[in-house]
């Protein structure tokens, strides 16, 4: 063999053996995409109820039932005439059935005009509501409008008691208008009584609570003073119901203005 042709061999021969290298030497040498390890568990999915968790809301005709089971079905058409303000203190949702744990925090009033106010029995501070009847994998837009029917927002209360109310959340103001400017005093549109049960089973009350604040443009409370002292618990109480109070805003010749008010509501101490 010619001195040329061994080198043309000697110099493939070696171009074979980088590559060989090089392709063997690759996968430790590339970042691979991570692969799940055979034990581990799935990613749970997202609960639906959690939304509702930490909200104050108002809970349709049966305020006064230590625990409420329904179908979904059936949601739209419960009766009672127990409305009770709670905070949804806990929530889940397994096998198609949403179960809410709330904590009874108040009273929701509207102006009479002729209507009926609640009527309630015995006070449950703590209520179980379970709402039966959905896919186990329904989402929470699902969950949302079945148990909106009977968990309430105020514009909703206030609609499912013939009023009106549709003014979005705004900011606080930065100061009342003047009272000679003043042509149109806010009117209520919904308000909240507060209720605190005592642990240590010794109060038994019922008073009133002064409070000062601006209502906003947007209908709402702002700027909340309380008047009447009361210990740290009872002013939590308190203040827990005031986001739900709703106003037609006062005005300013035709236009809406934040006005101060002082207003009274009832608070109740039971055991």
């Amino acid at each position: 063999m010619d001195e040329g042709r061994r080198l043309v061999m000697a110099r493939g021969g070696t171009v074979l053996a980088a590559m060989a290298a090089a392709f063997l030497a690759g996968p430790a040498c590339r970042s691979a995409a991570p692969r799940p390890s055979p034990g581990a568990a799935p990613a749970a999915p997202a609960d639906p109820v959690k939304g509702f968790v930490g909200q104050t809301l108002v809970l349709r005709h049966r305020g006064d039932a230590k625990t409420i089971g329904v179908k979904r079905a059936e949601v739209g058409s419960l009766t009672g005439e127990c409305d009770v303000v709670v905070a949804v203190r806990a929530g889940a949702f397994e096998r198609g059935t949403a179960r809410l744990t709330l904590h009874t925090v108040g009273r929701p009033r509207v102006p009479r005009r002729g209507a009926r106010q609640e009527r309630c029995g015995d006070d449950r501070p703590e209520i179980v509501l379970a709402v039966s009847g959905f896919e186990p994998g329904a989402s929470a837009a699902d969950l949302e409008g079945v148990l909106g029917q009977v968990l309430q927002t105020p514009e909703a209360y206030l609609r499912a008691r013939g009023l009106a109310f549709d003014l979005p959340a705004g900011s606080a103001p930065e100061k009342p208008t003047p009272e000679a400017l003043v042509t149109a005093r806010p009117e209520r549109r919904l308000w909240t009584e507060a209720v605190y049960q005592d642990p240590a089973r010794r109060v038994r009350h019922e008073g009133t609570v002064e409070l000062e604040g601006v209502v906003g443009t947007d209908g709402r409370l702002h700027d909340v003073r309380l008047l009447t002292t009361l210990s740290l618990e009872h002013e939590e109480s308190v203040r827990r119901v005031l986001p739900l109070w709703r106003f037609e805003p006062g005005r300013r010749g035709k236009d809406p203005a934040p006005v101060q008010v002082r207003e009274q509501l009832v608070f109740r101490i039971y055991y």
